[in-house]
């Protein structure tokens, strides 16, 4: 197995302090919009009302602050303090009539922002709110104009962006092939992977019309992408990616096996995910499935209404649920393990939920197996000019202990031979094989032992 990729992701995500931290929910009857704070460790107590928002607007965590997206018909980034109150700090125009529907963070100085009604991701700052560049995705546009640029992911210097690609002149149906676009955010370049075909090409999906966030498998490094295709037709699913090879890997998960269109996705591992679905009936179900064989496992819960909205992962593993029934609205808590619902009744949040972010690092992809090994983290960490890698087998066989850099190339092999079960350490010095110094930056150490992979962040700082 190759490198995963996920902790370098995380890095951006900025920590807070065991206690403070919080699940941000955005809420709205679609005339008024209004947010709440739910405590996501055990007592689900809530904060009601914390700020004021836009009747259309998700919420992103970064750096000690919530980044309220304000989409269609306020267009501005509305940034809150947790630590004043959820005063609103500083509020900024993505452009009048852009819809702005997502943000990647590079660096505190540094955001994406994705625009639906534009052809133009914008850079900005997000200290001042100002301008600092944009990138221009109209190569990728359908016959009406434009490429319905949605969801981002930041891995390393890659920032992956889905583009819809539906025609507005035709219901808003897909306009053949959708598409992720790569973007060298060194450089602010888009990157071509197929260098063989003519022009600047993006990964094109199998299914069409990606409508929700993607997903990284914090063990293989791979991105999921739910694909609702044509509403009401059973033609979409969820699809793999690459983000290495940068190229799909196919469906792993058909709306076929599903019951209905997939409009959104959480990968708990190997054998278990969840997704809500819009049936037949057109109503919204909770679900789960198997992801390594693409089957259905059971309805957890029908509402009989299209009132789901949002499902994402806490920081602890549970499963937070949005749910708009009219008369009983609120956030829904599942154990992600077994899919038992925790709350006896929805965690009211005051006006119907709408999306769920939270303050302390969630790593959303599949969860470890049975251990045979075990990798501890590195210390010191940050290092310079070495640290030591503790790590234990259970078992007798092949170690190979080795580091990558955030591109997922091989830097340094440190073990690879035998070892009997046991506690071991070994130590990097901070040279690559070529045996001169690696420079400073984030690596992985990536374990394998007993047919097991795991992966652990690293810093060397000098």
């Amino acid at each position: 197995m190759r490198l995963t990729l996920i902790l370098a992701l995380l890095l951006a995500a900025g920590t807070a302090s065991a206690g403070s931290e919080f699940v941000f929910v955005t809420t709205t009857d679609y005339s008024t919009g209004s947010s709440s704070t739910i405590d996501p460790f055990g007592s689900y107590s809530v904060t009601l009302n914390v700020a004021p928002i836009h009747s259309d607007a998700v919420a992103r965590y970064y750096n000690g602050h919530i980044y309220v997206i304000n989409r269609i018909g306020a267009d501005n980034i509305q940034i809150l303090d947790p630590n004043n109150s959820y005063s609103t700090v500083r509020q900024f125009s993505t452009g009048n009539l852009s819809n702005p529907l997502d943000i990647a963070f590079a660096a505190p100085d540094k955001m994406y922002v994705s625009r639906g009604e534009s052809n133009t991701l914008w850079i900005m700052n997000p200290q001042t709110g100002a301008q600092t560049g944009s990138i221009d995705l109209s190569a990728f546009a359908d016959a009406d104009g434009l490429c319905e640029m949605q969801y981002m992911i930041l891995i390393g210097d890659r920032l992956f962006i889905s583009l819809q690609r539906l025609d507005r002149n035709n219901y808003w149906s897909p306009a053949g092939t959708s598409y992720i676009a790569v973007i060298d955010v060194t450089t602010d370049t888009l990157i071509d992977v197929d260098t063989g075909t003519p022009g600047t090409q993006a990964i094109a999906l199998a299914n069409a019309d990606p409508l929700n966030d993607i997903q990284l498998d914090g063990w293989s490094g791979d991105l999921y992408v739910p694909c609702v295709g044509f509403w009401g037709l059973l033609d979409g699913g969820v699809e793999r990616v690459d983000p290495v090879t940068l190229a799909s890997t196919g469906t792993i998960f058909t709306e076929s096996a599903a019951g209905g269109d997939i409009l959104d996705v959480v990968i708990v591992n190997d054998h278990l995910g969840y997704a809500i679905i819009q049936n037949a009936s057109f109503n919204t179900d909770l679900i789960s499935f198997d992801p390594s064989t693409g089957l259905k496992l059971q309805t957890l819960y029908a509402p009989g209404a299209y009132v789901l909205q949002d499902i994402e992962r806490g920081p602890t593993g549970e499963l937070f649920l949005s749910d708009r029934t009219p008369v009983n609205p609120g956030i829904r808590i599942y154990d992600s393990q077994t899919g038992t619902q925790i709350t006896s009744n929805p965690v009211d949040t005051g006006l119907p939920p709408f999306d769920i972010s939270f303050s302390a690092e969630v790593i959303t992809g599949v969860d470890a197996p049975a251990a045979t090994a075990n990798l501890g983290q590195n210390f010191p960490n940050p290092f310079n000019p070495s640290t030591t890698i503790p790590f234990v087998t259970t078992a007798g066989g092949h170690v190979a202990l080795d580091i990558f850099d955030i591109t997922g190339s091989k830097v340094a092999g440190l073990i690879d031979e035998h070892r009997a079960a046991g506690n071991y350490q070994a130590t990097w010095n901070g040279a690559t094989d070529a045996g001169g110094p690696a420079p400073s930056g984030i690596y992985f150490v990536r374990l394998r032992a007993g047919g097991q992979t795991e992966h652990r962040k690293i810093v060397l700082l000098k």
